[in-house]
C-alpha cells in the first residue's frame, strides 16, 4: 500500500538510519535498491492478486471482503516481523520499549487503510485505487499543520495543491464533458465492469485518509527501533482489520471461497505480506530515507500496468492527468529535498 508501505517505510528508514550511525553499519545501497524494488512490486500486485482471490464473488461481497484479506495480510506480516525480531536478537528490546498511543494509532490507521484499499481495487479501476491511496501525504501534511503547527512552505503548498487537484480529477469531482469542465460528484456513476465504481473511488479516497493518519502518527516516537515498531505496527493493524471484519461481516464471501480462491488468498498473504514486508526491512536498513521513499513509488506503475495488461483497464485522460498530478506532487518534495541536500554538501 501505500499503498501502506510508504507510511511504515518512512518511519523504518529514519529509525534504521539512526541505528546505522550508532553501530557504524555500512549501507549496501545496491542491495537496498533491489530490495525496495522487489518490495514495491509486491505491494503493486495487491490489486491483481486480490481480484484473483475474489473471482466469482458477488459485488456485495467484494465491497466488504477487503477487511478479511487485510487481516490475513497483516497477520502474516506480524508473524514475519516476530520472526525477524527473534532472529535479530531484539526480543529484550521489544519488552523494554514503552508502548504509546501514537504507535497504536499508527498501526490501526494503516490496517484500516489497507482494508479500504483492497475493497477499492475490487470496485473501481486499479489505477484509481492506487492513485487515491497516494493522497495520504496531503492529509498528513494538513494534520501536521493543524496539530503540530508545522510550517508549509510556498513550494510545498504548490505540491500539495497538485495532489489535491489530482484527487478531484481522479474521483470525478472535476470532469470534462461536451467540451467544458464539470464540477460535482455523481455517486450513481458506474460501468459494466464496475457497477459500484463511485463507492470504490470513495473507499480509495478513504484509504488515502487513513494512510495520511498513519503517516502523521509515524511522525511520533522516532526513538522506537524499526523492527520493534514493525511488530507493534502489524499487531495493531491486525487488530483493527479484525474489528473491521466483525463490523462489516464479510463471512458470506469467505464461506463461498473455492480452493482456487484460497490459493490466491495465500499468494496475497505471502507475496504482498511476508515477501514484500521482508524486503521492506532489508531496504530500510540499506537505503537513505530519500532514496527509499522515491523507489517506493514504483508501486504505482506496477499496479497500473497490471490493470492495463491483466485486466484490460483503460486510463481516461482526466484520470491520467489526475494520477500524474498525485504522483508528481508526492515525488517532487522528495526530489527537491535530495537536490538541496546535494547542493549543501557540495558547498560545504
Amino acid at each position: 500500500m501505500p499503498g501502506e508501505n510508504s507510511g511504515d517505510t518512512t518511519a523504518m528508514s529514519q529509525t534504521s538510519s539512526a541505528e546505522s550511525s550508532v553501530t557504524e553499519y555500512v549501507m549496501n545501497k545496491k542491495l537496498g535498491a533491489i530490495a525496495m524494488l522487489l518490495s514495491a512490486t509486491g505491494m503493486g500486485l495487491v490489486g491483481t492478486i486480490s481480484r484473483g482471490t475474489t473471482a466469482g464473488l458477488a459485488d456485495a461481497d467484494k465491497s466488504v471482503i477487503g477487511s478479511f484479506l487485510a487481516f490475513g495480510r497483516m497477520t502474516v506480516g506480524l508473524l514475519g516481523f516476530i520472526l525477524i525480531l527473534v532472529l535479530t536478537g531484539k526480543a529484550g528490546l521489544f519488552r523494554r520499549t514503552h508502548l504509546s498511543t501514537t504507535v497504536i494509532l499508527g498501526g490501526v490507521s494503516i490496517g484500516l487503510s489497507l482494508g479500504c484499499y483492497i475493497s477499492s481495487t475490487l470496485m473501481t479501476t486499479i489505477s484509481n485505487a492506487v492513485f487515491l491511496i497516494y493522497t495520504g501525504p496531503l492529509f498528513c501534511a494538513l494534520l501536521a499543520r493543524i496539530f503540530r503547527k508545522e510550517k508549509i512552505s510556498v513550494l510545498s503548498g504548490i505540491f500539495l495543491s497538485l495532489v489535491f487537484i489530482g484527487m478531484l480529477l481522479t474521483i470525478g469531482i472535476i470532469g470534462f464533458k461536451n467540451g467544458s469542465l464539470t464540477f460535482g460528484l455523481d455517486l450513481s456513476t458506474k460501468t459494466p465492469e464496475f457497477p459500484q465504481k463511485s463507492l470504490g473511488d470513495l473507499l480509495g479516497l478513504l484509504s488515502g485518509v487513513f494512510y495520511g493518519l498513519a503517516l502523521f502518527f509515524y511522525g511520533y516516537r522516532k526513538d522506537v527501533d524499526s523492527i520493534v515498531r514493525g511488530v507493534w505496527n502489524f499487531f495493531w493493524a491486525a487488530c483493527a482489520t479484525l474489528v473491521m471484519s466483525i463490523v462489516l461481516r464479510p463471512w458470506h464471501g469467505v464461506a463461498s471461497f473455492t480452493a482456487t480462491n484460497w490459493m490466491w488468498a495465500v499468494a496475497l498473504f505471502l507475496v504482498c505480506g511476508l515477501f514484500a514486508l521482508g524486503f521492506l526491512v532489508v531496504a530500510g536498513r540499506n537505503l537513505p530515507a530519500v532514496e527509499y521513499s522515491t523507489i517506493s513509488y514504483w508501486e504505482c506503475p506496477v499496479a497500473i500496468l497490471c490493470g492495463l495488461l491483466v485486466w484490460g483497464e483503460k486510463l481516461t485522460p482526466m484520470g491520467m492527468i489526475g494520477g500524474l498530478l498525485i504522483v508528481g506532487g508526492g515525488l517532487a518534495p522528495i526530489i527537491v529535498d535530495a537536490v538541496s541536500r546535494k547542493s549543501r554538501a557540495s558547498e560545504a
